[in-house]
């Protein structure tokens, strides 16, 4: 893959993550009704996908 497509596929991956993945879990954990730890495991599923957009980003370009 050329240095063109590994940035667009970096650049669309993040945008993908960070305006449409974080924000709709963010909403539907905070619509749910979970409590206890089942709250605190579930709650940290934004921060999974955000190492994941890193994690994607982090390979495409060492890697491409």
């Amino acid at each position: 893959m050329s240095i063109g497509g590994r940035v667009m596929v970096v650049i669309f991956g993040t945008i993908l993550i960070v305006a449409v993945a974080i924000p709709i879990t963010i909403t539907v954990i905070d619509d749910s009704n979970l409590t206890g730890i089942t709250a605190t495991i579930v709650g940290f599923m934004p921060v999974f996908l955000a190492l994941g957009g890193l994690a994607l980003a982090a390979s495409l370009v060492a890697f491409g």
